[in-house]
């Protein structure tokens, strides 16, 4: 009997002690399903986070070069902040990055000295907690304000890098974008970006002017200055020397025209030109500017303005507040009247006229003109004079004697240096 009670209780005993063993196992089983899932899911938590701050150092260089195309298209003055700037020391982002080849119109970078070696200039951006800070230095490299990482807030950050293509018109653009204002997108710090991406694009010029005219004076339909000493004068050989170049009749008794040497002032002018008589206005306009009316005035330099009356200081003063690619746009009908001086030699406008174009007094243009119709009064102005070429869709008239010069350099350096940057169709690359 007591034997068989001890036997009942060794068995019992046994029985627990495999049961806390698999008990145990089971628990052991369970911590490594559960450090497996906690392993996966810290794994997929910084798989996310990666993917997280890659996207964003993406999306901060897709934002520079978006931001580069428009600072290159807005003709206004920048300080070093890359912020607008009234000083006149001041240049445009255009003029501070980019210098223009002027023989063979290639685009070429800013550059400064680090010891003996031309680096070029950078622009850059951060993300702070009020907006974007930007740095465009004329000399150096950027140095971006220090933003507060502990504010809960991501700052990503963009620098620009510009590369001359052999094309002319074309400049390569690499932006770098960071997930945080270090390493590449800010050169003077030594800390290093959770994530960068680097992005490129070719930038093409369309030109505000595409083809210059071979005349200094050109008309679709007729010319009517009566007895007015009406001067037009072309010395460019490679133009052929023409003066005037119309569609219609030339009415005009006491013309004052100089041809190139060599050539017979009285072959200079073309007059009842078939082919020009016979173009729609449009197609005028296109020829020369390379698109219709309505699309040259989205041009991003284009400076928009609407004056019914006088407004010569209304453009004088658009002219002078940008320092480069003058490009001016003249809703309805408009009075230009002296002394007003619109454009320089070295920085000529383009003013198109939707409408007809009346001037009157001591008018000096630098570059060239186009409205539906041309009327210029007054013959008692005698330092009144266009260099550069002017183009009526319709007719020219007037008793005004201003002085017309055909200046081919000065239409050369509109067509290299005026216009808005576009993206070139499949340039842009992620490698």
């Amino acid at each position: 009997m007591r034997q068989h009670d001890i036997t009942r209780r060794t068995g019992t005993r046994q029985r627990g002690v495999a049961a806390l063993a698999i008990t145990l196992l089971l628990f052991f089983a369970m911590c490594l399903v559960a450090a497996y899932a906690n392993r996966g899911m810290v794994f997929e938590q910084r798989a996310s986070t990666n993917q997280y701050r890659a996207a964003q150092a993406l999306e901060a260089a897709e934002a520079g070069i978006e931001w580069t195309i428009a600072q290159l298209n807005h003709p206004q003055r920048i300080d070093g902040e890359c912020l607008p700037s009234s000083d006149p020391a001041d240049a445009s982002f255009r003029e501070r990055f980019l210098r223009p080849q002027p023989d063979s119109a290639r685009l070429e970078p800013v550059t400064w000295m680090v010891g003996t070696t031309p680096v070029a200039l950078q622009p850059a951006c951060v993300r702070t907690a009020v907006g974007w800070s930007c740095q465009c230095p004329s000399q150096g490299l950027p140095s971006l304000d220090a933003v507060d990482a502990s504010d809960g807030l991501s700052h990503p950050a963009f620098a620009i890098q510009f590369s001359a293509e052999s094309q002319p018109g074309l400049i390569r653009i690499t932006s770098i974008g960071c997930s945080s204002a270090d390493g590449p997108c800010r050169p003077s710090s030594p800390g290093r970006p959770d994530a960068t991406a680097r992005l490129q694009a070719v930038l093409g010029l369309l030109p505000g002017l595409r083809v210059a005219p071979t005349a200094a004076l050109t008309a679709k339909g007729s010319i009517d200055v009566g007895t007015a000493a009406l001067g037009v004068h072309n010395l460019d050989v490679a133009s052929g020397g023409i003066t005037v170049r119309t569609g219609g009749i030339v009415n005009g008794s006491a013309l004052r025209l100089t041809t190139a040497p060599g050539g017979a002032t009285e072959a200079s002018l073309s007059a009842q030109d078939a082919a020009l008589a016979a173009i729609d206005s449009d197609r005028l306009f296109a020829t020369h500017f390379g698109v219709d009316p309505a699309s040259w005035t989205t041009h991003a330099a284009v400076q928009a303005i609407d004056c019914r009356i006088e407004c010569a200081v209304r453009v004088a003063t658009a002219i002078d507040g940008v320092t480069a690619n003058r490009m001016v746009s003249i809703t309805g009908d408009a009075r230009l009247a002296g002394p007003v001086t619109l454009g320089s030699a070295s920085q000529p406008v383009v003013l198109v006229v939707d409408g007809a174009l009346t001037l009157s007094g001591d008018v000096t243009l630098y570059g060239l003109v186009h409205a539906d119709e041309i009327h210029w009064n007054d013959g008692s102005s005698p330092q009144a004079q266009v260099r550069g070429a002017m183009i009526s869709a319709s007719t020219y008239s007037g008793n005004g004697t201003p002085d017309l010069h055909y200046d081919a350099a000065m239409l050369r350096a509109l067509q290299l240096h005026t216009g808005s940057f576009t993206r070139v169709p499949g340039s842009w690359r992620d490698f």
